[in-house]
């Protein structure tokens, strides 16, 4: 990829819009957290990352910021026991149906509500033992405003979670299909426009530097995994239905035509052939991390 191919991370915003239109289906987000499962390497799901750094004891009250589809709560949830509460909180009614439908097994009252993470002002403070923030940051502009009300809803002796996936994650997919655009032929103006990674103003090289702004103790936790992908189709799945061309889809206009689109997913299919046909494998490395915050 040529340097003058290369955007500041500002000329990619996702907006309001953008991040309704995007969950407001299952297809791209079901896909991903399938990929996740059904592929990683790290023997420990990250779902069972995540619930031992919350150290519950199943009793108390938690709130879910952002939680999607209920993939990560589903597991959370069923391990509550009398005594303890949970509200889930999303900006995309579409996403809260899911969750509805996908968190069935619960001991304790289970709340769904539609809200945004910049303003929990319906809740007073201190109000949850534990709250989680898992993957909402790369959306967010005002990473300050969210952390504050993070910590202002936390309990004096409660913990926050906050859980981010670095920039610099899956770099295979993302040089192979830049590679690809530029080889295709996609205009290089909008080639310049698009995120090379997880977006946002607070990434995982600052998390703890935003953090500890609001949260007297910050304790990075670390989740490393990679996705091994043997045979091309279920990456050319990840690659186009969870993560829409690395988000050259949505932001195609008329003027981007479909076939540029076809050429694209094909020669990033005869890449990826040809990396599994040499090494058996096709890899991409994950770097994620949980912050756990009081």
């Amino acid at each position: 990829m040529t340097q003058s191919m290369t955007a500041p991370p500002e000329q990619f915003h996702f907006g309001i819009d953008y991040i309704r239109e995007h969950f407001g289906s299952n297809v791209a987000l079901a896909t991903q957290q399938m990929a996740h499962n059904r592929y990683r390497s790290n023997l420990q799901p990250l779902v069972d990352h995540i619930f031992a750094s919350l150290e519950l004891t199943g009793r108390e009250s938690l709130l879910d910021v952002g939680c999607g589809n209920g993939f990560i709560l589903r597991d959370i949830v069923s391990r509550m026991r009398d005594g303890g509460r949970v509200v889930a909180l999303d900006i995309s009614p579409a996403m809260l149906e899911l969750a509805k439908r996908n968190v069935t097994v619960a001991w304790v009252p289970l709340e769904f509500t539609e809200g945004n993470a910049n303003d929990l002002s319906r809740y007073a403070d201190g109000a949850f033992d534990r709250v989680m923030a898992n993957y909402i940051f790369h959306y967010i502009d005002e990473p300050d405003t969210v952390l504050s009300e993070l910590r202002r809803v936390t309990a004096a002796d409660g913990r926050a979670l906050v859980t981010i996936e670095a920039r610099h994650s899956m770099p295979e997919m993302y040089a192979m299909h830049f590679e690809a655009m530029e080889r295709v032929g996609f205009p290089a103006d909008f080639i310049g426009r698009l995120p090379r990674g997880r977006r946002g103003v607070m990434t995982l090289d600052n998390t703890a530097e935003y953090a500890v702004k609001h949260f007297s103790s910050v304790e990075e936790r670390p989740y490393a995994d990679a996705l091994r992908f043997v045979t091309p189709e279920p990456f050319m799945n990840f690659y186009v239905a969870g993560h829409r061309y690395c988000g050259a889809l949505p932001k195609a206009d008329d003027t981007i035509p479909r076939e540029l689109f076809d050429a694209l997913h094909a020669d990033v299919e005869r890449q990826v052939s040809a990396r599994i046909a040499e090494r058996g494998y096709f890899e991409l490395t994950k770097h994620n991390s949980v912050f756990v915050c009081s």
